[in-house]
């Protein structure tokens, strides 16, 4: 059997099936980042940062080099190669296929997600079950390092993620509300209650189970859960949920009592089209954009003869959502027929719906008696046309991730509008889309104030103008920032401006991890580029240094921060220069963090100022003696 590493979980090494005796503290935690980079020389200088952060003892490297003398002996078995190495200046871990269940549980992951998305829900539903069962009831120890946690925290939204399929696998094989799915699902809400789709599955298993009454006090509790925590109330998807538990939709009972179709006589043909009224309630704070809003109105008044596309894109976070809905709102009179909402999940990693998901919940909602859903994309799209014809709806879809989401639905004539907001511009048709960029300074103190409350900013004023740099003007990274002065009188905003200048917490303080994640996992070929450039010492951007960086040539190099400018993870700054942002440039430090390394502390890398950016480990011009 060999040797096996449990990290999902209490800290275990089992050879042939027996637990190994860990060292206890940072040996242990040496090992689980090393495990983390399995395969990859983990620098002495990370490690260090890793195990100690800025308090390590003169003793760190030589405190390294004798844990690692530890977990060599530990690891080895007779007659086997081994498995710790000292490699360019830092350890490397060898790890084979199957032998760390974090691996595995990833491999299971993507292989269940894909065949649900092929069509096959027992394949899938084995598969997740097989990954979930890899976690123990018992959480992993708290990370040393800001590197390590984030991964643990990316293993566990993954392991959100995988649960809600595995239940949704569940369901779609008939699961008439088990008491073990409606335990899951109590247990993961528990854990992550500000997860619609999750209480979205937990009412739907409900209503299976023939208790219409939980599932109505459930969407209850998600209001009340939303509403606390982020002062939004549920998206049109859970509210279009919960009319529909209200009134008995067939299609959510128990199998057994759903009502039989009629043997004889006409099928019932599509009823009127509905009138939906699906804009949600703007609770979080909005000041400023009066440009914007004026012009996001003149072009929705357009609506006329024709029907009018207007798009809003910019990086993630500068309050995209928030300015469609408010525009959306202002303009609800010039549409009596409907105003539709639909959030298509580009803002964040693995929710994008597809087209003919989006395609379906249009229709449903402009025509909710219209059964059965059309078998192809281009027959939906064809039938809203045909509901939308000489009507005046306006269609708010938000975050898009491209064209293919939001093609084809507008018919040929119609006082309609579509409204798109994404991170790059995706419609063709769209007359001049509007770039929102971050809040100017005054505006965004004035969020804060907001957020926060006049009396805070008045008694901090440089604190709150510093909390309103480090988070760059950004909407997003300013409310979530300002959630830790809700917590209670001991936060005040000098401490808060401490936090966000510690560049270990300040991605995490912000929000925008997720959002990032998004915008990078879209860059295709220009992704290395961008990890790459995380190595590198904040200032200009050049292609010279992107080549030098990554051993491209400069044209590729120049394509691929193109690329960067379209995701909006980078900007011109002058011929030939580019600008990113210290919350961007902390991300891809962060990918770059997980990367390999160039070999040896001794290697210097590129920088802004002159082409070279020194030594990996400022101050160390040998390489560091890692025997033992």
């Amino acid at each position: 059997m060999g040797l096996s590493f449990q990290i999902l979980g209490p800290v275990r090494v089992l050879r042939d099936g027996r637990p190994l005796r860990l060292p206890a503290g940072r040996p242990t935690a040496l090992l689980v980042t090393l495990l983390l980079h399995a395969g990859v020389a983990v620098p002495v200088e990370r490690l260090r940062q890793e195990l100690w952060g800025g308090q390590a003892p003169a003793s760190a490297v030589a405190n390294l080099r004798s844990h690692a003398s530890q977990l060599r002996h530990l690891l080895s078995g007779p007659g086997e190669p081994v498995r710790l190495h000292a490699e360019g200046g830092g350890y490397r871990l060898r790890v084979a296929p199957g032998e760390l269940d974090a691996t595995e549980f990833e491999r299971l992951v993507t292989e269940g997600q894909a065949a649900r998305a092929r069509g096959e829900p027992a394949v899938a539903a084995n598969l997740l079950e097989r990954a979930l069962a890899l976690w123990s009831e018992t959480e992993p120890p708290p990370a040393y390092g800001a590197v390590t946690a984030a991964a643990f925290d990316r293993l566990r939204e993954r392991r959100a993620g995988a649960r809600e399929a595995y239940a949704g696998c569940r369901l779609e094989l008939g699961d008439p509300g088990s008491p073990a799915l409606l335990a899951l699902l109590r247990a993961h809400l528990t854990e992550y209650p500000l997860r619609e789709p999750a209480w979205a599955l937990l009412m739907t298993a409900q209503c299976r189970a023939g208790d219409q009454a939980a599932a109505v006090q459930t969407y209850r509790s998600a209001c009340r859960a939303l509403a606390g925590e982020l002062g939004v109330s549920p998206g049109p998807e859970l509210a279009e949920l919960y009319r529909s538990v209200r009134r008995h939709d067939p299609r959510l009972l128990p199998a057994g009592s759903r009502a039989r179709p009629r043997a004889r006589g006409r099928p019932t043909g599509p009823g009127p089209a509905a009138v939906p009224h699906e804009l949600p309630c703007a609770t979080a704070p909005f000041v400023g954009r009066h440009a914007e809003l004026a012009r996001l109105g003149a072009a929705l008044a357009g609506a006329g003869e024709r029907p009018v596309t207007v798009s809003v894109y910019g990086m993630a976070g500068t309050g995209k959502s928030a300015l469609a809905l408010r525009a959306a709102a202002a303009a609800l009179d010039a549409f009596p027929d409907g105003q539709l909402h639909l959030d298509l999940g580009g803002s964040v990693a693995d929710a994008l719906l597809p087209p003919i998901q989006v395609a379906n919940r249009v229709l449903r909602s402009l025509c909710p008696t219209c059964r059965p859903e059309p078998p192809s994309l281009a027959e939906a799209r064809a039938r809203i046309r045909s509901l939308l014809f000489n009507r005046r709806v306006l269609l708010v879809l938000d975050n898009a991730a491209d064209a293919a989401q939001v093609d084809g639905l507008l018919p040929v004539r119609g006082g309609c509008a579509l409204l798109v907001t994404s991170r790059t511009p995706v419609l063709d048709g769209a007359d001049r889309p509007l770039r929102l960029d971050p809040l100017p300074p005054a505006d965004g103190l004035a969020l804060l104030r907001a957020a926060a409350g006049n009396r805070r900013v008045n008694e901090e004023p440089e604190a709150a103008g510093a909390v309103v740099a480090l988070c760059e003007g950004l909407p997003l990274a300013l409310r979530t920032a300002a959630r830790r002065l809700a917590e209670g009188p001991h936060w005040s905003l000098g401490r808060l401006a401490r936090l966000l200048r510690d560049e270990r917490y300040r991605l995490a303080e912000t929000g925008l991890r997720p959002r990032l994640t998004a915008s990078y996992r879209r860059l295709g070929s220009a992704a290395p580029v961008f990890r790459r450039l995380g190595r590198a010492r904040p200032g200009p951007v050049t292609a010279e240094l992107a080549a030098a960086l990554t051993g491209q040539p400069p044209e590729e190099a120049a394509r691929a921060l193109d690329r960067l400018v379209a995701a909006q993870l980078a900007e011109p700054a002058g011929p030939g220069r580019f600008r990113i942002g210290d919350l961007v440039r902390l991300f891809a430090a962060e990918l770059a963090a997980a990367e390999q390394p160039d070999p040896g502390p001794d290697a210097e890398r590129p920088g802004p100022d002159d082409g070279r950016a020194g030594p990996t480990v400022p101050g160390q011009r040998r390489a560091t003696d890692l025997s033992g």
